[in-house]
């Protein structure tokens, strides 16, 4: 199964992390390429919770909350139709796994993984994937870690002005 992961060593406590990334409807605070969440099932937050990501005006990605181990882990998986195509290399999902340094520092790991299938999935996910994940997985990492520490990390100023425009309608 190709993987990849990118870590952070982010200063603030595991469980203000947590807050953060087990708030769905706000994950676009974190994740750059999301331009819009909506919760699409009756829970929302936990094990089975159902969002759907709005990447941008036409197309969006439906997921499922897998796991969910308060303060340690937070798992997606895509949601897909069943008659949906598999394709050489097809996301299974994305998990963050919270480690707590200290009172005040946790380590944040983020991974992709997929499956591959056939010939040119296996060549694909042994020799590209993992490379061409890693880049947005550090993105995603930069904005949760700005989140906490905005004088640490530098982001696009475009990417920051949403940022900002979204933490003061809230």
């Amino acid at each position: 199964m190709p993987s990849a992961s990118a870590v952070r060593v982010i200063a603030a406590p595991v469980h203000d992390i947590w807050t953060v990334l087990s708030d769905i409807e706000n994950a676009t605070r974190w994740n750059p390429s999301w331009k819009k969440i909506e919760i699409i099932s009756a829970q929302t937050h936990g094990p089975g919770t159902r969002f759907r990501a709005q990447v941008d005006d036409k197309q969006a990605f439906d997921f499922e909350v897998a796991q969910w181990v308060v303060p340690e882990l937070i798992s997606f998986a895509p949601i897909r139709d069943p008659m949906e195509p598999l394709y050489s290399i097809t996301l299974e999902g994305h998990a963050f796994r919270l480690s707590k340094i200290d009172e005040r520092t946790t380590s944040v790991e983020l991974f992709a993984y997929a499956s591959s299938h056939g010939f040119r999935g296996i060549i694909m996910g042994l020799f590209m994937w993992a490379g061409h994940q890693r880049p947005g997985l550090n993105r995603a990492l930069d904005h949760l870690q700005a989140l906490f520490e905005p004088d640490k990390v530098a982001i696009d100023e475009g990417e920051m002005e949403v940022l900002e425009t979204k933490a003061d309608s809230e």
